[in-house]
């Protein structure tokens, strides 16, 4: 069972602040991992044991050959990602002071070579597929927005599953240039939307409850996945509501969770396994990430199921 996973792959450079006064040398290397919502869940699946496939483009340049090499030493089929000369993969910067309050900053701020996504990739790689992820992200920028669309239309009349993860990133970029009317167009292609409940589901849904926001996205046959947290996850149709309950564990680094999170859920639905249990994959995959270091920290199989066993 094949999974394709469509979007955007960059960089992640971690910058830890030391405490106190140190001298320049005492200061910590920054660490650099590979990263990008869509890049980030395809890297977790292919952990789960999930066949997984990734199609996007990076840059010609060092950032771009990590975030490829990052990838295939996940286990993930890097055979369709482009490499472009006319932008540069983005970098995500990420400052952690003492106090852990991170700052994260997006180099270049606007553009990047994930906006080159081709669609003639993208179209090929769903010769076999079994199951369609893509990322809001890739949906802000054009061509890779005409890519995103006709893959999930194509996939839509091939009868395979297709999830969408919003990543609204609205606190950077807010609704410009009609992203908002893109999204809902992406959204009504979907078989399954993930997203953070209280900034995306209840935005986008136009009401403060999640739930019934929710339910105004889901329509007669979508569901609505709402990433709650610490709290856990909610999956909602427009006829009943399933909750799950998170896993307590010792944060160390939530960059990521919600990538981890959408992989967990993903690899149970391709085994065709219920909701709730796609749920309690999803929590203890994201569970397991964020007590370790950085957005691909995420769990072998083997791992998820010890902690769903405990």
């Amino acid at each position: 069972m094949t999974a394709v996973v469509i979007g955007d792959a960059n960089v992640d450079l971690e910058i830890r602040l030391p405490t106190g006064l140190l001298p320049t040398h005492a200061n910590p290397d920054p660490e650099m991992s590979g990263g990008g919502s869509a890049g980030n869940t395809a890297a977790a699946l292919a952990r789960l044991d999930v066949p997984t496939r990734f199609v996007g483009a990076v840059g010609d340049d060092a950032a771009g050959r990590f975030a490829i090499d990052s990838l295939s030493e996940a286990g993930v089929d890097v055979s369709q990602i482009a490499t472009i000369t006319i932008d540069s993969t983005v970098m995500v910067i990420v400052v952690v002071p003492p106090d852990g309050d991170r700052l994260i900053y997006v180099w270049p701020p606007r553009g990047g070579a994930h906006a080159s996504l081709d669609i003639g990739r993208a179209m090929e790689a769903l010769d076999d597929a079994d199951w369609l992820h893509v990322s809001g992200i890739c949906l802000r920028v054009a061509p890779a927005r005409d890519a995103l669309l006709a893959a999930m239309d194509r996939a839509r009349t091939a009868r395979i599953p297709i999830s969408l993860d919003l990543n609204l990133r609205l606190e950077n970029w807010g609704w410009e240039a009609g992203f908002r009317d893109v999204i809902v167009d992406a959204v009504g292609r979907a078989d399954v939307v993930l997203g953070s409940a209280a900034d995306e589901i209840a935005e986008l849904g136009g009401a403060s409850d999640p739930v019934t926001a929710a339910r105004a996205l889901a329509g007669d046959e979508r569901l609505i996945v709402a990433r709650l947290g610490p709290g856990g996850a909610m999956a909602i149709t427009s006829r009943e509501v399933k909750e799950a309950t998170g896993l307590a564990v010792d944060a160390i680094d939530t960059v990521g969770a919600g990538d981890a999170f959408n992989a967990g859920f993903i690899a149970a639905r391709i085994e065709q396994r219920s909701i709730s249990e796609a749920l309690a994959w999803g929590n203890a995959v994201a569970a397991s990430t964020i007590t370790r270091r950085g957005a691909r920290s995420t769990p072998s199989r083997s791992e998820m199921e010890a902690l769903l066993g405990d």
